[in-house]
């Protein structure tokens, strides 16, 4: 009777010792609840290898591995052809975790050959003591705080129950205590609070994990999801791309793991994430890719080349699960994704928070990067990373119809001749946060069309420059263009991959370079270019060389040699007052280009003042009025008292208005008719997070 009393107490107290949580947890089932946080994580690792989007942006994990990577370990416990003492960004011990990782997994994994294979369970002790023994350190602090702790989530959930004690310390040691820092630094931070949680059986240090990643989850004016649902990352810059991607990815996996228990999110921070992705990244995207003006300095990386567009599909499987009562538009946008067909979206949306801009049609996408006074431009030389895109925020303009125009062009661009951008031609490598101060940067939209404009003062350089956004079309106007710099003024056009043949007017390009002084129109990749306005047009084909280490200044030296389409203007050695005018048509076939392709568009003005183009089609008039002032168009005169953005629909009398300074209450818009004051109309403006945004009325 004794025996069985004391085996029945053995039972219980076995129990209770893999439970590994006092009793006093489980009196609200929140205990019960980490056993079910728990094995979703070992599942969602096993079976959806979640980890992947995390890890391979320093390594591609390969679980065909795992027996090779067990037979070329060294005696001590390590591998030979790894750098353990590495220093460098590029952090070569981070491949000894991935190898680490790749054994456990094979360990856990029932079709694997090595599952719950003894050898495999030594082999995998050895390799974690030895990188204890050596303790690798990057110079690098995320490396050491973040990216290391993202393999040791998973190896030590994974292999909790199979080493020692002394070892699994060591590992629960290195991972997380407590949130800190902002934006996505704290949510991946946060979620090694919550492995660790998880693997101490700590309902405290799970709410603590869960909480640091909620508190990110809102709208905001500092870093994070920003009122336009743009995403801000070190300070005021759009990084929707980057750090908003990882932001998102780790919140919403976290979200579908904690469904239904105790630590499950609310509705209200559901919601944020749904109208995060579907209003704001999910028009970043372009069939297969994540537009290169949302990823920062990650354009100077060579990971950050891909097309990028599947890194959603995670993050919108697992919205799926997190959000099932908007299923169906997730899941429209995943099968567009891998079907490189573009998002279910059409318009124009202008993100007031971040100075960017993007047209979307079912043929193309163009999106446009500018910065201000309110906004950090771009990042350079962080980490080595990014050192020739000083111009990259000056108005770029990506121009994408298949999606791969740009990729893996960047080691053989030329950086100071940039889609879009005005300024000297001379490229040079910078480093930390750059921008402008000019405070007139922004747009005005009515969710069909828009206009964009930015004064630009940047390298003894400055220009006015609008863009104006028709649906089919849009047209760039710049005016003032002025410089004091010693080297050549250009505005870029376009630079990307040649794909196919080039015509200028109609005439098959035979040379490799061109030069035109006339108004002319350029066809290549079923683009029109129509050059209105400007000085020399230069039309250039040619092989380009570039190496990886000039942009990325780290790794292998590797050799780009693409053959490349450019466009742009010259406006020579410090212009004063030139301008320009060009307008883009994508989705025509060279045999459409035989009449006139500016019937429907009329440059009102192009000055410092005033620039304005009525497009006669739609009965749209479009003005960036730089100064309070006057457009008359036909019988119809236009006053505001204010610098603001203005569009009119003719025909259904609506304006739309904007302020690009951020700065204003109200704007006064006068309409007169056949020399009679028709209607004086106050407009209140935005405030706050909000100025900026466009305000619509109807005058009738």
């Amino acid at each position: 009777m004794i025996s069985i009393k004391v085996c029945t107490l053995a039972f219980v107290l076995a129990i209770l010792s893999l439970l590994g949580s006092p009793l006093s947890n489980t009196s609200d089932g929140t205990y019960g609840d980490v056993e079910v946080l728990r094995s979703r994580m070992i599942s969602d690792i096993l079976i959806n290898q979640s980890f992947i989007p995390r890890t391979r942006r320093y390594t591609p994990t390969d679980f065909r591995m795992a027996s090779k990577y067990q037979q070329s370990m060294d005696g001590d416990g390590g591998w030979s052809d790894v750098d353990y003492l590495d220093t460098d960004n590029f952090w070569d011990p981070l491949q000894a975790l991935d190898r680490i990782l790749v054994m456990s997994y094979a360990f856990h994994n029932k079709s694997d050959d090595l599952y719950q294979d003894r050898v495999l369970l030594t082999d995998i002790s050895r390799a974690i003591q030895y990188w204890y023994e050596v303790n690798p350190t990057c110079r690098n602090w995320y490396k050491n705080d973040i990216a290391k702790q993202i393999y040791f989530n998973v190896i030590a959930l994974l292999m909790q129950d199979h080493i020692s004690q002394e070892l699994m310390q060591k590992m629960t040691n290195d991972l997380t205590l407590e949130p800190s820092m902002t934006g996505s630094n704290r949510t991946l931070l946060s979620v090694s609070v919550l492995y660790r949680g998880v693997i101490e059986k700590d309902p405290q240090l799970i709410r603590d994990g869960v909480a640091g990643i909620m508190q990110q989850v809102k709208v905001t004016t500092v870093e994070g999801i920003q009122p336009d649902y743009s995403f801000h990352q070190h300070g005021a810059f759009l990084y929707n791309g980057s750090y908003g991607h990882n932001f998102l990815r780790e919140t919403i996996w976290l979200a579908s793991l904690v469904r239904d228990t105790r630590f499950a999110f609310g509705n209200e921070a559901i919601g944020v994430l749904r109208r995060y992705y579907l209003d704001g990244t999910r028009w970043m995207i372009w069939r297969g890719t994540l537009d290169y003006n949302t990823r920062g300095r990650r354009v100077g990386r060579k990971n950050g080349f891909k097309l990028d567009g599947d890194s959603q599909l995670t993050v919108l499987d697992d919205l799926i699960k997190a959000d099932p009562a908007s299923a169906e538009a997730y899941s429209t946008s995943k099968k567009r994704i891998i079907s490189s067909l573009p998002q279910e979206v059409e318009g124009h949306r202008h993100f007031w928070r971040s100075d960017y801009t993007v047209q979307y049609a079912q043929h193309y996408f163009t999106s446009l990067k500018m910065c201000s006074e309110r906004t950090i431009g771009m990042e350079m030389d962080v980490n080595t990373e990014n050192l020739y895109g000083y111009y990259l925020p000056f108005g770029l303009t990506y121009i994408y119809q298949r999606g791969d125009e740009y990729v893996g062009i960047f080691p053989a661009w030329d950086w100071a001749r940039l889609p879009g951008v005005t300024s000297p031609h001379q490229a040079f490598p910078s480093k930390g946060k750059i921008t402008q101060q000019t405070t007139f940067v922004g747009g005005v939209s009515d969710g069909t069309y828009g206009i964009s404009v930015m004064d630009l003062q940047i390298s003894d350089t400055e220009a006015k420059k609008s863009w104006f956004w028709f649906g089919d079309r849009w047209v760039a106007l710049g005016a003032g263009i002025s410089s004091t710099h010693t080297a050549n003024i250009v505005t870029g056009v376009n630079q990307c991959h040649l794909h196919g043949p080039v015509y200028l007017d109609g005439v098959s390009l035979k040379d490799s370079s061109q030069v035109v002084d006339k108004e002319a129109w350029i066809w290549h990749d079923s683009i029109a270019y129509l050059m209105l306005q400007g000085s020399k047009i230069h039309v250039q084909t040619k092989e380009q060389v570039g190496n990886l280490n000039k942009i990325y200044g780290l790794g292998k030296d590797t050799i780009y040699r693409p053959q490349v389409f450019s466009l742009w203007f010259d406006h020579g050695v410090k212009p004063e007052g030139e301008e320009y005018a060009y307008m883009v048509i994508p989705g025509l076939g060279v045999d459409e280009l035989k009449g006139p392709m500016n019937d429907a568009i009329e440059i009102i003005d192009n000055s410092n003042a005033l620039q304005a183009i009525y497009h006669k089609g739609l009965g749209l008039v479009e003005l960036v009025f730089h100064k309070a002032g006057s457009s008359k168009i036909g019988g119809t005169i236009i006053s505001v008292d204010k610098p603001c953005l203005l569009m009119y629909q003719m025909k259904e009398h609506i304006i739309t208005v904007s302020d690009p300074s951020c700065k204003l209450d109200d704007i006064r818009v006068k309409f007169m008719i056949n020399n009679s004051v028709q209607k004086s109309i106050p407009i209140e403006l935005p405030q706050g997070a909000d100025a900026g945004r466009s305000v619509s009325i109807t005058t009738s």
